[in-house]
This record gives structure tokens, C-alpha cells and sequence, in this order.
């Protein structure tokens, strides 16, 4: 085999494995991602001598701790992936379910090491959330709609907390002053926010969670849950863009997003229609 074969192969090797912790995260980009690393990057003072490459890291690393939960949570769930998300990884064939098992705990080695190396005090934020990973997933608090709610409230602060410090400019200040819960009142008004409406995210898994014996919020309370989310979500809105006063125009379409989110969550009920609606509420959410 000559050496221009050689590397064209070890380069598919790589854009297959590379796609493949893509697709473990893919579903999560809109409704995780995108929304965390707004906030992320909004509630931290960027460091002003390199804005961009912190920026970038933060979301890298975002992505990286994302990719620890979703490995870990795809391993042990793959019967749910394979009704509502057969393009996933393990359902789709593209991972053994043994390797994924093996892939979770170099996950977990990993992002501690990317943590450390990054900024020290990040590690901090990152095992926080490692210990949301076993929590949610290997103590069954998943299963039970309130509980997923209460660890996801806990979940996504923590995450954003991680890419705040990623961001700013390490310096010589104590642990206890870096991590100062008071520095960051987004990070508490955001953990709020998904304690009340996050449940937006469960309407298009219904079935998919019916089959796997979890209890979520919209099946508990069916048409509760969506009228909460005609309220909630507008009146979070309002707070929010009262507190932080946005030109009016961008409050406004704040506020014309949660409208659309509310209003759909009552009106348009089938799975497609759900999925949807999670879109317009992660833009709101961002």
C-alpha cells in the first residue's frame, strides 16, 4: 500500500471517529450547547488579551464535558436511542455498546485532564458535574420527572460556571473568591429558569420514555405541564429582559419567542410538532 493510500485511510479512520463523538452529542448542540455557551460566554469578563482563543476554548470545553454525559448516558440507555434516536451512534452501528461502556471512563479521565490543564479551578466545576453524570444516570434519578428536573437545574449552572472560568483570564485570586456564588447571579436566575420550564425538552420523548418505564413531567401531568409553559416562560422572559434592559426591539423579540413557545406548547401536541417547539424554546433559552 503506498503512502498517499495509507494516510487517505488513517484520515477516513479519523473523520469516522470524529463524526462518531459528533453524532454522540448532535441532539444536545440546540438545546445544551448553544444556550450554555451564550450564557457562559455573556455572565464571564472574557479575558481582553485573547477574547477569541478563551472563547473558543470555553466552548470546547463545553462540548468536551457534554461529550462525558451524553457517552454515559447513551451506555446505559441504548433501548430508549434505538426508538427516538436510531441515528445515534450505538442504535445505528457506528459503536459497539462494549466500547461505548469503555469509552464513558476515558471520558471521564479526559475531561478531568482537559479541565486541569485548561485552568485549575475548572476542575472544580467539571467534578461537580462528573458526579451529576453518576447521579443522573447510575442512581436512577433520571427516571423520575421532578428529580431529572432538580439535577438538571443543578446540571446546566454547573456547566456554564465551567465555561465562565475557561473564559476568563486566570489570576492570582483564591479558590473561594473565584468560585463566589454571588459573582455570577445569571448562573442562579438561569438554574431557575430550567427548574420551571426545562420539562419543554421531554414533550417529543414521550413514547420513547413510556417504553423504558421513565416518569417525566409531560406524562405525569399532560396538560399541566404545557400550561405551565404558556406562563412560565413569557413571565421568566419579562423578568429578565426588565433586569438586564436589552434595546426594546431585542426584548421584544424575546419575548415574542416565549409567546410562540407557550402558545405552541398547547396547541400543536403530536411528536413532530414537540420537537419544534423545543427548538423555539432552546433559541429563547439562548
Amino acid at each position: 500500500m503506498s503512502l498517499v493510500s495509507s494516510m487517505s485511510s488513517i484520515l477516513q479512520d479519523i473523520g469516522y471517529h470524529a463524526w462518531t463523538l459528533i453524532l454522540f452529542t448532535r441532539s444536545d448542540f440546540k438545546t445544551t450547547l448553544i444556550p450554555v455557551s451564550v450564557l457562559g460566554l455573556g455572565t464571564a469578563q472574557v479575558c481582553p488579551s485573547s477574547p477569541i482563543s478563551n472563547s473558543v476554548k470555553a466552548v470546547f470545553w463545553l462540548w468536551s464535558i457534554l461529550l462525558q454525559f451524553n457517552i454515559n448516558n447513551q451506555a446505559i440507555s441504548p433501548e430508549e436511542d434505538a426508538k427516538n434516536k436510531p441515528w445515534r451512534p450505538i442504535p445505528a452501528g457506528r459503536i459497539s455498546l462494549r466500547n461505548a461502556r469503555i469509552l464513558r471512563w476515558i471520558s471521564v479521565a479526559y475531561c478531568c485532564l482537559l479541565s486541569f490543564y485548561l485552568r485549575k479551578a475548572v476542575l472544580i466545576p467539571s467534578t461537580l458535574f462528573t458526579c451529576f453524570v453518576f447521579v443522573y444516570n447510575y442512581l436512577g434519578w433520571d427516571q423520575n420527572g421532578f428529580m431529572k428536573i432538580f439535577m438538571l437545574a443543578y446540571g446546566y449552572p454547573t456547566m456554564a460556571l465551567g465555561a465562565v472560568l475557561v473564559a476568563e483570564c486566570p489570576g492570582p485570586a483564591p479558590l473561594a473568591e473565584i468560585l463566589d456564588w454571588k459573582k455570577y447571579p445569571e448562573l442562579i436566575f438561569f438554574s431557575l429558569v430550567i427548574a420551571t420550564t426545562v420539562h419543554a425538552q421531554d414533550f417529543q420523548d414521550v413514547e420513547g420514555d413510556r417504553e423504558i418505564g421513565r416518569n417525566t413531567v409531560p406524562m405525569m401531568f399532560p396538560f399541566m405541564s404545557r400550561l405551565v409553559l404558556l406562563f412560565l416562560v413569557p413571565m421568566w422572559t419579562i423578568f429578565i429582559t426588565v433586569s438586564s434592559k436589552p434595546p426594546m426591539w431585542l426584548g421584544a423579540i424575546y419575548y415574542g419567542l416565549s409567546l410562540v413557545v407557550g402558545i405552541r406548547s398547547i396547541l400543536y401536541r403530536n411528536p413532530k410538532d414537540d420537537a419544534r417547539t423545543n427548538f423555539f424554546y432552546s433559541v429563547s433559552l439562548s
